[in-house]
């Protein structure tokens, strides 16, 4: 199966977040992530929605302290973990870009047109 990511194994409800890359239709290398929230995954661009800088402080970490938002630990935007909104900060009601993903087998699979797993 093409477009693997990685395996959901060790991706903890709001724990530390998954990296990967993603080649556009461009073959522009964009950095990228996955976190487990809610029961559910969400992936996302690694790109703030005020000014395009990856979010985690740490390779992984995107959760606020408490678990419920994701930060940039850049500017301190925080985002909603299910869907990537914007919840307040410099990010201007600008939301991250969720990336579409299903589960299969354990695996998380990239199911987004337009871009591949580089």
């Amino acid at each position: 199966m093409k477009n693997i990511i990685g395996s959901t194994a060790g991706l903890e409800e709001g724990g530390k977040g998954l990296r990967f890359d993603v080649l556009n239709s461009d073959g522009e290398k964009i950095p990228a992530f996955v976190i487990h929230f809610d029961y559910q995954y969400f992936a996302y661009l690694n790109r703030c929605g005020h000014i395009a800088v990856q979010l985690d402080y740490m390779p992984g970490e995107f959760f606020s302290d408490d678990g419920r938002s994701l930060i940039c630990a850049t500017h301190g935007a925080e985002y909603a973990p299910d869907s990537g909104a914007c919840l307040g900060g410099p990010c201007f009601g600008v939301g991250l870009e969720p990336l579409s993903i299903v589960i299969h087998e354990g695996e998380i699979v990239l199911e987004q047109s337009g871009y591949t797993v580089a």
